[in-house]
């Protein structure tokens, strides 16, 4: 089953149901990988103007953080994720800063994400959003109402050429949770083919997926006793993505943070699909891939 995770998860927590979910969902990845689960609450200074105003203390916020930590273990009943204590850490400062500066030193950080309302439909403004983009290591987002069991497929979005780390961290959930992976490539739809300029460039797509199938199995070689497959779709990134998953499939996918004074990975695959997936969703950045 390969070697456990050593750096361990930690999960956010902010007393919200959907922090929950993510506990929950956490909890499970830490006993799969035997590691250590950190539950970990963040909490902002306001303005003192602000804070005066609203009447909250300094006090009042950490409490809060305690308060939302204490919960998030009592969920867990005694029970020891990974075999380990759970640890439980309240931080001030900006919580998806501070997680996403624990992706450095964790094997994976973890966060719940709220429902699809109008507003997260717009901007995707929160602490899941702004992690999955500016995180330097890997990150789960648990969507509200997302399924907190095994997942019955890891399905792994595969680019041509860059599939590295997402196939790394794909195989390593697959391999641990005793299910297949399926991967997924997505061609856009060739701009010449409804033209009379001879149809879509085949050997340009048959190049295309060889690339994809020689990255499988790259991959598949070093983790034999995963079954897996591939699939090879076209339209839309994000539309085809979404259509090949089923009910409880877990999602990996590939990105690059992006530094705090861009912001989230606007208009990018990743960030469609934290927006609209109702599954949990990993994402490996392209710098995260082990040697």
């Amino acid at each position: 089953m390969g070697n456990p995770w050593q750096r361990g998860i930690v999960v956010g927590v902010d007393g919200s149901p959907q922090s929950m979910a993510a506990v929950d969902w956490a909890a499970l990845t830490a006993d799969r990988h035997g590691a250590r689960l950190t539950v970990l609450s963040a909490y902002v200074t306001p303005p003192s103007a602000r804070t005066a105003t609203m009447g909250v203390s300094v006090e009042d916020l950490r409490a809060d953080a305690h308060d939302a930590v204490e919960r998030a273990t009592a969920r867990l009943d005694g029970a020891h994720p990974g075999g380990h204590p759970v640890d439980e850490q309240v931080v001030h400062g900006d919580p998806a800063h501070v997680l996403a500066q624990r992706s450095t030193s964790a094997d994976l950080v973890v966060v719940g994400r709220r429902g699809l309302g109008a507003l997260d439909r717009a901007v995707l403004g929160s602490v899941s959003g702004t992690l999955a983009a500016s995180a330097p290591g890997p990150v789960a987002v648990v969507p509200a109402g997302a399924p907190a069991g095994e997942p019955s497929r890891v399905v792994v979005a595969v680019s041509n050429g860059d599939g590295g780390p997402q196939l790394d961290l794909g195989f390593t959930e697959a391999q641990r949770r005793s299910c297949p992976l399926a991967a997924v490539h997505v061609m856009e739809p060739d701009a010449a083919a409804g033209l009379d300029l001879g149809g879509p460039d085949t050997g340009h797509r048959a190049a295309e997926q060889d690339g994809v199938q020689r990255q499988v199995t790259q991959w598949s070689e070093r983790f034999p006793g995963v079954a897996r497959s591939v699939t090879f779709t076209s339209g839309n990134v994000v539309d085809a993505l979404l259509d090949e998953l089923g009910p409880d499939d877990l999602v990996v996918l590939g990105g690059r943070p992006h530094s705090p004074t861009v912001g989230r990975l606007r208009y990018s695959v990743a960030d469609a699909v934290l927006r609209r997936s109702h599954h949990p969703v990993i994402v490996a950045h392209r710098d995260t891939a082990r040697p």
